[in-house]
């Protein structure tokens, strides 16, 4: 598991040093159900995935290493079937100025990317409800339009 999660780290890196995360991440769920899982995903399985691309990322990636990390780790539990794991991207605002973090859960579980990051970090998809919804209010004339109709 070492050696594929090295070779994944290097291409997954290589990747998104190449396309947009967005295109990075179609082409692991696509490469990853290629071919019908070779078995399930096992508890086991999950945390020496997790452990093997956690591992391989601090050697190969000593700067941040975290979305290399949880896009293997995603992948290889894809490639068992596992499509439960979810990617996560937050930051957090600290002394230094803004700071951006990945990790996955499954199930409210982190598998990989320290199990207080759903505290300490503010997803983005909780951000861009927060800003739909401050956008609105700050806007109390503004209401939806529906269809083509005019009032």
């Amino acid at each position: 598991m070492l050696v594929r999660a090295a070779v994944l780290t290097v291409a997954v890196r290589a990747g998104l040093s190449l396309w947009p995360l967005g295109r990075v991440t179609r082409g692991l769920r696509h490469a990853a159900q290629w071919r019908s899982p070779r078995s399930t995903s096992t508890p086991l399985y999950r945390r020496r995935a997790a452990w093997a691309a956690h591992a391989v990322g601090r050697r190969f990636l000593p700067e941040r290493p975290c979305l290399t990390q949880a896009l293997v780790l995603q992948y290889l539990l894809l490639r068992r079937g596992d499509d439960e794991a979810e990617l996560h991207i937050g930051v957090a605002k600290n002394e230094d100025g803004l700071q951006a973090h990945a990790w996955v859960e499954r199930n409210g579980q982190v598998l990989i990317g320290g199990a207080d990051s759903p505290q300490e970090y503010e997803r983005f998809d909780d951000l861009a409800r927060k800003v739909r919804s401050t956008t609105s209010t700050d806007r109390p004339d503004s209401t939806p339009v529906s269809g083509s109709s005019r009032p």
